[in-house]
């Protein structure tokens, strides 16, 4: 089939472009053509992550959310983070030439439409357009499914303010979703039971993303810090592990206190960063996936229910630091993944969401032949 796929692709973080990469590669693997639904153009994009855009041109919660950051951010940090979206934006640029790119009204000789994966449907992320995530605009005709959607910290309160996305929810062949709390409350929205499917970029084999790119450089040995911000706590005892340990701290991207060496890359470039590091510390949901695929040692701060639920997944709980205590930070660092046994448990989640995704295309294809799944 030839499958459109609508989801954030063109976020600049690791994970929003990676488990775009892997839904692709995991797609074409299946033997079907693979598009990206595109919801804004470059450089439209790059006017939503930095501060430049007229204030005239933005939608009222966009100026809403500028007038408060305006007040309570320190202007030396909001020019810091247009300076961070500006220097990274090349590398995406070209990263987003590996997607064939269609627009909503070019939908002709599509036969399928999957959403995912990713936080798409988070309607209390003021980034997120919901309605367009949800296909409530476009794509009427065509069968849908949705695979390892999120609606992230969202409530199904928060639902109530775009009917028209709960509307489009309704008319999907098979929604699969990503975590436990989207399968409660998309259950409740839509009268449907979701299943869970693993995220993308666990579908594919991890040697993917190393062979996508080259590994950029880093001298001696590093511990690679990949997070939007820590504490002062959590900084002073990473800092103090690392420079026991004779780490040098780098960072991915983001320019943190913490850190020795901030490195720019592509991320595509992001498996190289993860594997070749002595250990690795991150509170993010794709930081652990990757650390989980390639760190020999690592630790997640779980700053949402998704990354301790993977852990408990991944039977890999000892690597969450949960207490904030110097001597529980030095135990999540000491014991290397077991590759072996790891291996194992991804096989098994791999193979039970192919299952899902296989049977969830099938009713797609059954439809698009004119068959009411």
């Amino acid at each position: 089939m030839k499958i459109a796929v609508v989801t954030v692709y063109d976020g600049l973080n690791y994970g929003s472009y990676l488990q775009a990469f892997a839904m692709q590669s995991c797609l074409e693997a299946l033997g079907h053509e693979v598009v990206f639904v595109q919801r804004m153009t470059e450089e439209e994009n790059l006017a939503l992550f930095t501060t430049n855009r007229p204030q005239e041109a933005c939608d009222p919660l966009r100026r809403l959310w500028r007038f408060i950051r305006k007040k309570t951010v320190l202007r030396k940090q909001i020019e810091k983070e247009n300076q961070y979206y500006r220097q990274q934006f090349p590398l995406y640029r070209k990263a987003w030439e590996r997607f064939a790119l269609v627009s909503p009204e070019q939908l002709d000789g599509v036969d399928c439409i999957v959403c995912g994966s990713d936080e798409i449907w988070n309607p209390a992320n003021p980034n997120i357009d919901v309605p367009f995530y949800t296909c409530a605009d476009f794509g009427h005709d065509i069968p849908k499914v949705a695979v390892s959607v999120s609606i992230g910290n969202a409530q199904t309160t928060d639902f109530a303010d775009c009917p028209e996305a709960v509307s489009a929810l309704r008319e999907f062949s098979a929604i699969l979703v990503r975590d436990r709390r989207s399968q409660e409350i998309i259950g409740d929205l839509t009268g449907c039971a979701a299943k869970i499917t693993c995220d993308p970029t666990l579908l594919v084999d991890r040697e993917l993303f190393r062979n996508a790119a080259e590994i950029p450089a880093i001298e001696g040995a590093y511990m690679l810090v990949y997070t939007y911000g820590l504490t002062e706590e959590e900084s002073r005892i990473i800092r103090h592990f690392a420079r026991e340990h004779q780490y040098r701290i780098v960072s991915a991207c983001m320019d943190i206190p913490v850190a020795d060496q901030v490195v720019s890359a592509s991320p595509l470039a992001f498996a190289g960063l993860v594997s070749g590091a002595a250990c690795c510390v991150t509170t993010t949901f794709h930081g652990t996936i990757f650390s989980l695929l390639f760190a020999k040692r690592f630790c997640s701060i779980a700053r949402y229910p998704k990354i301790e639920e993977l852990l408990s997944e991944t039977d890999a709980r000892e690597h969450l630091w949960d207490s904030m205590l110097p001597d529980d930070f030095e135990k999540c660092m000491e014991p290397e993944v077991d590759r072996a046994a790891l291996s194992g448990r991804l096989q098994k989640m791999r193979k039970e969401s192919l299952a899902q995704i296989d049977r969830a295309l099938a009713l797609c294809e059954r439809h698009s032949e004119g068959e009411r799944p």
